[in-house]
């Protein structure tokens, strides 16, 4: 068998990402097609996110668990030392789903899939485990692990839903190399990535957008530090990108610095710092000096003058800096959680770490057992209304934008954070049902108000500006998932019911959408 300790990281980073992301797919075409499965969970399966956070929440494992892919060389550890006659009969069937995980990535060096997903209409919004939003989507790939080195190969056809602002197109998202060394693992691909507790969006970094096209660097293992000085803040965990963003945006060819820190100083406390930094493109300073002052928190004239009072002072770039934490315990056995997450606007003030005009996410979730099912129950809100002249200013429209980098903080017009966009408030209750034989279903409900002010700044180009509604927007969606397990394979039938009003006119929508994923390992 194969040891999840060994495995991947760095592969020669060149100057200029554009020449680096060719290198990286001429590279993985000439892999051998002998693949298997990724070394981490991604962000696909919300059933599984489930069972790790039980066991997280009932302190049976003691890692983070706010920010994905998690690598299964933190959880594999834990896994094969749990004794299963101490768990309780909830924590047992999670441990049961994850274990064959573990030995499936043990036992297998090729995972070779093919999958469809087609859509009856636009899915508007998405969510942890559903990030398909595409009319339909084909894809095939192969994946290979190996004891330092792991790749994938992904081709995806994508079928538009609206060929006005997007067309049909081919992509290679899910695509990586990535390579192990001692505690760290680099890659260089186009990942999911999921940023923070929430469990319907993110507000820094959500599956809302196409994966990003970056270099990255994360901690292999979450183990605390040996150190007497530092070993208090507890398991912890650091991952850290460069993205390259669209050609076809105000500012071309922009990049994008994320960094997240996580760490657990307490077993029922999860802390959560996270940081996004747009800068450089075309016309705009790009060299590693730029690039440092940025990080460094320098200042710009809004207005592009040399000298201008500290009003008119902003930070280097586009810039959003926030935390977030999780308490979890349990009551009479029942496990439960609460989080918070709040991104903001860095302040312009130089060398300061203060952050304003913040959006904030909060939530509460428990499990509980009915019959042989184990369930998750998540009430979540956020807000991303936010005025950032004054207190006293309640005009908005200023929250994922920039006067520079007016696409703003998204990518291919869909925000890279929350998936309502700015100016929105909603709430949303979810409940996933896992069954033993790994089935799963899943049951939305969600008010959204959008676009509360009923403005935005570009309101006549929908390229730029509010990626969900150009006007104000009351909707209330109904969504129901099935998830049914065929030897390797899953499919997943779902159906929403949308009851949209603007102004004085309501209009419902249904649409029914299914996704089949066939696995073909040798």
């Amino acid at each position: 068998m194969k040891n999840l300790n060994t495995f991947y990281t760095p592969i020669t980073i060149g100057n200029h990402l554009m020449r680096i992301r060719t290198l990286f797919f001429s590279c993985l075409l000439g892999l051998s097609t002998i693949v298997s499965s990724a070394p981490w969970v991604d962000t696909n399966d919300a059933g599984l996110r489930a069972d790790i956070q039980l066991l997280s929440d009932t302190g049976v494992l003691n890692i983070p668990v706010t920010t994905y892919p998690l690598m299964w060389s933190s959880i594999s550890p834990h896994i094969k030392n749990i004794d299963p006659n101490s768990l309780s009969s909830s924590q047992f069937n999670a441990f049961i789903h994850l274990r064959r995980k573990v030995n499936a990535l043990n036992s297998k060096s090729i995972n070779n899939k093919a999958s469809l997903y087609l859509s009856s209409n636009e899915r508007r919004f998405t969510s942890f485990g559903s990030s398909d939003f595409e009319r339909s989507t084909a894809s095939i790939s192969s994946e290979y692990t190996g004891e330092n080195f792991s790749g994938k190969l992904q081709i995806n056809y994508n079928k538009a839903y609206n060929l006005t602002t997007n067309q049909d197109k081919q992509d290679l998202d899910g695509s990586y190399i990535a390579y192990r060394y001692a505690n760290w693992v680099m890659d260089i691909g186009a990942v999911d990535k999921w940023w923070g507790p929430g469990f319907d969006t993110s507000l820094i970094l959500s599956t809302n957008a196409r994966p990003l096209p970056a270099i990255s660097i994360k901690r292999d293992n979450t183990l605390p530090f040996d150190t007497p000085w530092l070993s208090w803040i507890g398991p912890w965990n650091f991952t850290a990108q460069i993205a390259h963003l669209e050609h076809d945006r105000f500012v071309p060819d922009a990049k994008l610095w994320n960094s997240r820190a996580t760490f657990k100083p307490f077993k029922r406390l999860e802390l959560g710092l996270s940081w996004s930094y747009q800068w450089g493109g075309k016309g705009q300073p790009e060299t590693l000096n730029d690039f440092v002052r940025g990080l460094l928190g320098r200042t710009e004239c809004v207005d592009g003058s040399d000298n201008c009072g500290e009003e008119l002072e902003t930070k280097l770039g586009n810039q959003l800096a926030g935390f977030d934490g999780r308490w979890a315990d349990t009551i009479l056995g029942t496990p439960y959680a609460i989080y918070a997450q709040s991104i903001g606007e860095d302040s312009p003030s130089p060398g300061t770490l203060q952050i304003t005009d913040k959006a904030f996410l909060y939530g509460i979730e428990t499990q509980f057992s009915i019959g042989e099912q184990q369930i998750l129950m998540n009430f979540e809100y956020s807000d991303t209304q936010v005025s950032c002249a004054s207190a006293e200013d309640t005009s908005q429209d200023c929250y994922y934008e920039h006067s520079i980098y007016r696409s703003g903080y998204r990518y291919n017009q869909r925000s890279i954070g929350s998936t309502y966009d700015n100016d929105a408030e909603t709430n949303t209750l979810t409940l996933i049902g896992r069954q033993v034989n790994q089935n799963s279903w899943l049951i939305k409900l969600k008010n959204s108000k959008l676009n509360t002010n009923d403005r935005d700044r570009f309101p006549n180009n929908s390229l730029l500006g509010n990626s969900v509604s150009k006007v104000a927007e009351n909707i209330t969606q109904l969504t129901f998932e099935y998830h049914l397990i065929l030897d390797t394979d899953r499919l997943t039938l779902g159906s929403t019911l949308s009851q949209s009003k603007i102004n004085l006119e309501t209009e419902k929508d249904y649409n029914f959408y299914l996704k089949y994923e066939y696995n073909f390992t040798e």
